[in-house]
């Protein structure tokens, strides 16, 4: 069909009975959920009065709520929707549509009759249609359709490799390059195929502005400086909307990240059509994937350095918390003895007195990797408690065993050399939870005790190990 509509793919315009909407005072998690169970990408908005007054999409959703960070379960639908939105009829052509949808770069209309929506067509759905008419582009759908499932890891290292090799691959170019913004536009992550663009030419806001598009699609020529470097048109690039992590303005997501292919093989670049046609499916598909796996990155990031003390290397009071709690409950349901560890260096005050905090810092590493190098960290648990403090989880180990390692660790401390510091020596206590204990003997209770200990080797004049009597149910 020459010229064909959107009543030309009736069944992507749904009946009224059938229609996808949320009313404007429902939350944003019940719409993320309402299009996660019906695997669309839009819904229709209306009033209390059943009035149409909008329509929500999943960019509306990541441009406004997860780049600034704002809970989906307080936000209302109506706060963050798009009103008075664009719309079409049945009779309106697929090019108009695609026309529309690039002016107001939007992927979703409403189909009206009269003043009430119907249904709703979506730039998948005018590309579906289209594929479905030529066999070229349905070959090309079926590829990226491997693609996506293959993208949808959440290693971003995963997502990264693929988008900067296998991607080009399938538009058969020699050249690309990815690149998107942690933070702000000075903070660009390149990663390369073949191009070889310098990074300040990358970082020139002007060549990241006109590779970006404001969100289009780009299928033409390149420029001098690319020739120069033995780049070869047509150029062909993806825009990619991946929220940074300054992104404060919530109604905008940064549009600085893309990637450029150039050294297409002549048989791909018969068709200009197809290329822009396959660039848009894959757009998408890598915008939400690279989004998703560096949000799960950065997610990730945080939970280890709140996990890891950034100092020592050891685990924080968190992770203490954690394991103490686990061990606890494995040793009563195995009935297993476990010992508790605190040790600390001796006179840490002095210490950065003579050698300053960079002194005691040293001191503190010192130990910690005297700790890391004589401990198996898959049995043995190491965190550090307080400023000076380090705490020990032995599990499946008795008191004569807990004393016998900090011992070798209160031998070895002496190795430690610091400016100004003639000797540096530590403390320990220790606790042993026996399945002979007492019900009161409760993780927190084993800690209290092992740090007593810990004390009364201090009072009795540092350097050496004390060890808490073991509790007895009698």
């Amino acid at each position: 069909m020459l010229n064909p509509t959107v009543k030309d793919i009736e069944q992507l315009a749904k009946q009224p009975n059938k229609l996808l909407s949320i009313e404007e005072n429902a939350t944003v998690a019940e719409a993320a959920g309402k299009m996660r169970d019906n695997q669309v990408g839009c819904l229709v908005v209306f009033d209390n009065d059943g009035n149409f007054t909008g329509v929500l999409t999943e960019r509306d959703m990541l441009a406004k709520v997860f780049t600034a960070f704002l809970s989906p379960n307080s936000l209302l639908v109506r706060e963050i929707m798009t009103p008075n939105p664009i719309f079409c009829y049945r009779e309106t052509s697929l090019e108009e549509v695609e026309r529309l949808m690039a002016e107001h770069q939007i992927r979703h209309l409403p189909i009206v009759e009269g003043d009430t929506p119907v249904g709703m067509v979506s730039s998948r759905d005018v590309i579906a249609y289209q594929l479905h008419s030529n066999k070229a582009m349905k070959t090309a759908a079926e590829q990226l359709a491997m693609l996506s499932t293959e993208l949808k890891s959440l290693n971003l290292k995963d997502v990264i490799e693929l988008a900067i090799n296998d991607v080009p691959n399938t538009f058969e170019a020699d050249w690309a390059v990815l690149c998107f913004n942690q933070r702000d536009s000075s903070d660009l992550v390149i990663h390369r195929n073949n191009c070889l663009l310098s990074r300040k030419n990358l970082l020139d806001y002007d060549r990241m502005k006109e590779l970006s598009q404001n969100g289009h699609v780009i299928c033409g020529d390149i420029c001098d400086h690319c020739k120069k470097l033995g780049a070869r048109p047509p150029r062909l690039t993806i825009p990619l909307d991946i929220p940074t992590e300054s992104s404060k303005d919530k109604n905008k997501v940064k549009k600085h990240s893309f990637l450029c292919m150039c050294r297409l093989k002549s048989a791909i670049t018969d068709s200009e059509n197809l290329l822009l046609y396959k660039a848009s499916l894959l757009q998408e598909i890598l915008s939400v994937n690279l989004t998703n796996a560096k949000l799960y990155h950065d997610y990730q990031k945080a939970r280890q350095d709140s996990e890891i003390d950034p100092l020592t290397g050891v685990g924080t009071r968190r992770v203490l918390e954690q394991v103490l709690r686990v061990e606890y409950a494995r040793a009563i349901r195995y009935n297993h003895s476990f010992s508790i560890g605190v040790v600390d260096i001796d006179n840490f005050k002095q210490i950065n007195d003579s050698a300053g905090h960079p002194g005691g810092d040293s001191a503190l590493k010192q130990l910690a990797g005297i700790m890391l190098r004589n401990i198996r960290m898959t049995d043995i648990i190491i965190t550090r408690y307080g400023g000076d403090e380090f705490v020990l989880i032995m599990p499946e180990t008795k008191l004569d065993g807990a004393k016998t390692l900090l011992e070798r660790l209160r031998s070895q401390a002496k190795a430690i050399s610091i400016p100004n510091v003639p000797s540096v020596t530590i403390s320990a206590g220790a606790a042993e939870w026996s399945p002979s204990a007492s019900a009161t003997d409760t993780a927190e209770t084993i800690l209290r005790r092992a740090d007593n200990a810990l004390y009364e080797a201090k009072h009795a004049g540092r350097n050496q190990v004390f060890t808490a009597p073991v509790t007895s149910k009698n």
